[in-house]
Formats: structure tokens, C-alpha cells, sequence
């Protein structure tokens, strides 16, 4: 807490306007935050008290900073307690991406042809990157996800857990934090493919032909596979649309429903 407090101190030249200020004071303490080589994740931040008096304004103000802040997922409030420095989570990430679809009007067919880009360099990474570990978990997905009694919900559940693996094993975590919040967003997208008659024959055949070639260590082979996976699971989700239109999905179980 010290340090962070220093570094605000060690600010020279920052100086608050008269309006927005519990904005400036977010943005300035943001900046702190991330530009510090000391910020550590669950270190408190000095008292709302100390602020106050750092910044020369009022408690309400640095209240409302530090919710502000909350919001970004860099702080964490605890009561009776202060704040805390937090790595911001993927969800985070997601409701931002989220309300920029959709103020900018972005569809689903950009959002997909982001995904595609996406997972196919996490695949073409994964192929050359790949740990054993990465590859184990692969194969317990595989093994999991091959069972054809699984519910609706699990199936979707274990198809995202399969992607994330992949992004996992390419090495670059923007990728696959990215690559997280799309799938997070495509849930629903993703589910709609498997209700089509042999729609799960058809996942599991694809994601096998995938993990297939990361065990090889298979760079062509990933890519091709990856792009034919994502190009047959937008076709099955259109045929979805189809037949959905036509008033039938094709024969589902119970448990898929």
C-alpha cells in the first residue's frame, strides 16, 4: 500500500480539473495501477481517507473512483476492508465486447468469421506448441465428449472446454483469452449445430480429426481440420435456422432437450 501510495505522490504534474472528477481520479488511479512495476494483484490500495486527501477531494468522489474502477475489473471492494488490486476477468472483457456489438450493429456472421480466424491460429499454434499435458487434456475431452448420452447442456459445455484446451496449447495468452471471450458469446450458437440430425455424430468426428492432428504435432493437418470444423459447424447451425423455420429440428432425446 505504501508504494501505491508513492506512486501517486511520484505523479508530477497531474492535476484535476473541476468536473468529472471521480472520472479523472479512476483514470489516473488505472494508470498508477497498470504503469506500476509494483501493482500486485490483492494488494490493498490506501483508504478511501488517504485518497481523499492524496487527490484533495471529497470521500463521495473517491467512492464513486473506486467503483468505477470495480467496474473495469481492476479493483475488487470488500467491506470494512478497502480495495484490492484484481486481474480483470474474461467476463469483463466479454460485457465490453458485448455492448460493442451491439451499439456498432456487429452480426453474427462477423462474429463468426472472428472465430474462425481465431481458432485457426490457435490451432496452427497448438500444433507446435502443444505439452503433453495440453495433449492429455485433450484426449480426457475427447473421451468425455465422445459419450453420445450427454445432455444438451453438457455436450455445449465440453465443446467449449475443447476449444479452450486448443487455445490453451497455442502459447499465446491474448489468443486465448480472446478465443474465451468468443466462446462465451457463441454458447448458444454452438448448441444449435448438435440439434440437427447427426449433428453430434458430426462434432465428435470433427473435434476427433482435430485432436488427432495436435497429437501428431501436425500443423497442416490442424489447419485444415480447424477451418473444416468451423466452416461445417456454420453450415449445420444454418440448417438449424431451416429447419427450425420448417418447424422441426430433426429427433432429439431427452436429455438433449
Amino acid at each position: 500500500m505504501d508504494s501505491m501510495k508513492e506512486q501517486i505522490n511520484d505523479e508530477a504534474g497531474f492535476s484535476l480539473s473541476r468536473t468529472n472528477l471521480s472520472q479523472q481520479v479512476a483514470d489516473h488511479l488505472e494508470e498508477v495501477i497498470l504503469s506500476s512495476p509494483s501493482s500486485m494483484v490483492s494488494e490493498k490500495l490506501p483508504s478511501e481517507q488517504q485518497l481523499a486527501k492524496e487527490y484533495a477531494v471529497s470521500r463521495p468522489v473517491i467512492r464513486e473512483a473506486l467503483k468505477l474502477l470495480q467496474e473495469r475489473g481492476l479493483v475488487t471492494l470488500r467491506n470494512g476492508l478497502g480495495a484490492f488490486i484484481t486481474k480483470p476477468a474474461t467476463s469483463t472483457v466479454f460485457s465490453a465486447v458485448s455492448r460493442i456489438m451491439q451499439m456498432n450493429h456487429i452480426s453474427d456472421k462477423d462474429l463468426t468469421q472472428m472465430r474462425g480466424l481465431i481458432e485457426v491460429s490457435a490451432a496452427k499454434l497448438a500444433a507446435q506448441n502443444a505439452t503433453e499435458k495440453d495433449l492429455g487434456n485433450l484426449r480426457e475431452n475427447m473421451r468425455r465428449f465422445s459419450d453420445k448420452s450427454l445432455s444438451l447442456k453438457e455436450r455445449v459445455s465440453l465443446d467449449s472446454q475443447f476449444h479452450l484446451i486448443v487455445a490453451h496449447a497455442s502459447g499465446n495468452a491474448l489468443l486465448e483469452m480472446f478465443n474465451e471471450v468468443l466462446i462465451s458469446m457463441l454458447a448458444d450458437y454452438m448448441g444449435k449445430g448438435v440439434l440437427i440430425a447427426g449433428g453430434v455424430d458430426d462434432a465428435i468426428a470433427r473435434h476427433q480429426k482435430i485432436a488427432e492432428a495436435l497429437y501428431a504435432h501436425d500443423v497442416d493437418a490442424s489447419v485444415k481440420a480447424m477451418e473444416e470444423h468451423i466452416a461445417y459447424s456454420e453450415q449445420n447451425v444454418e440448417r438449424f435456422a431451416a429447419q427450425s423455420k420448417k418447424g422441426g429440428t430433426g429427433k432429439r432425446t431427452r436429455k438433449e432437450e
